[in-house]
């Protein structure tokens, strides 16, 4: 269930993807991308604590431009680039 559910997220931030930190328009689409997946999964509160952890990490390691090319690429590639923050997040829920 936890690999569906990581699939499932990468294709959410795939598709809602348009310095070091993100800019508002992009932490807003990954949360809502990220939430509206997660929520049917894991329950409101947990899912509003995964994305906001899942985003936190993706933005201590990634500007946006940097984070746009990697939502270009292949989902396979898309989940190994991304996998550390679902991983983590996923730890410590």
């Amino acid at each position: 269930m936890i690999k569906k559910f990581n699939i499932l997220l990468i294709f959410f931030l795939f598709l809602s993807s348009k310095g070091l930190s993100f800019s508002p328009e992009i932490e807003q689409q990954i949360y809502i991308g990220c939430y509206g997946s997660s929520k049917q999964y894991i329950g409101q509160e947990k899912a509003k604590s995964y994305c906001l952890c899942t985003l936190k990490k993706l933005n201590e390691k990634f500007t946006d431009d940097e984070i746009k090319a990697i939502f270009k690429q292949k989902p396979e590639d898309i989940i190994n680039s991304t996998k550390f923050a679902s991983l983590h997040c996923e730890q410590n829920l």
